[in-house]
């Protein structure tokens, strides 16, 4: 097994390699940011931190977030095929009747835990456990999050028995792997909420759409490297056999 420092240096590094080599997938979390960023400018979310408090619960802001969410995950249908192809750009791009409707499946599931964090379980005990939750289970089942777009069905129930004895790296390298864009991320949009300019404003909620794109992929690849800790998930789209 690779060590947590040489899979850092990986995730990031095929990020931006899988970043130029499909730009187009690459680019679907940065429009989806954008569009949100849109919606919050039009509110009045950046006018100031009166402002931004108040527009926080925006019913367009809510649901521009919900649909981001959703995109976030949408380029794994290509980069997770072109990982595990050794990045063959023909596998990334093949759509696969089973890998389209596993992965779909998938998105789904990701579009009601989405739904529910931001309109059911927003706030006190029940959204704290709902956080702590999310934080645990989504690592336990990588194996079938990775594998849906590889066209191989591996059931949450499998995944969690496969992935629990490596629970403890599955549930921090993510963290740790896309916590410095995240800490840019949060910085470019606070800070664009105190600055004077709305040309300023739009230029650090520009740069905050692409950091945002790019996390989105680092946690993509940080899914697939934790997913292969218990071994290799025996399908590649084109590539090799399920």
């Amino acid at each position: 097994m690779t060590s947590f420092l040489a899979d850092f240096r990986s995730v990031h590094a095929k990020s931006l390699t899988f970043a130029a080599t499909l730009p187009l997938a690459a680019a679907i979390p940065f429009a989806a940011e954008f569009v949100q960023h849109i919606v919050e400018m039009r509110i009045g979310m950046y006018a100031g931190p009166e402002a931004s408090a108040a527009a926080a619960e925006n019913a367009d802001r809510l649901f521009a977030g919900f649909l981001k969410t959703i995109a976030l995950g949408l380029p794994a249908y290509f980069f997770i095929r072109w990982l595990n192809s050794d990045g063959d750009r023909s596998v990334a791009t093949r759509p696969e009747g089973k890998a389209v409707r596993l992965f779909a499946l998938v998105v789904a599931l990701q579009a009601l835990f989405a739904w529910l964090s931001l309109y059911v379980w927003t706030d006190g005990p029940m959204g704290i456990g709902f956080f702590v939750f999310g934080l645990v289970f989504m690592p336990l089942v990588a194996r079938f999050i990775v594998a849906a777009p590889l066209g191989t069905l591996v059931s949450p129930l499998q995944s969690i028995r496969q992935m629990l004895p490596h629970a403890v790296y599955a549930i921090f390298f993510p963290i740790v792997a896309t916590m410095p864009l995240m800490i840019v991320h949060y910085a470019l949009g606070i800070g664009a909420i105190f600055v004077d300019g709305e040309a300023l404003k739009w230029a650090m909620l520009g740069a905050d759409s692409f950091i945002t794109a790019l996390l989105a992929l680092v946690m993509i690849a940080a899914q697939y490297t934790i997913a292969q800790r218990p071994g290799p998930i025996m399908a590649a789209a084109g590539a090799t056999k399920a």
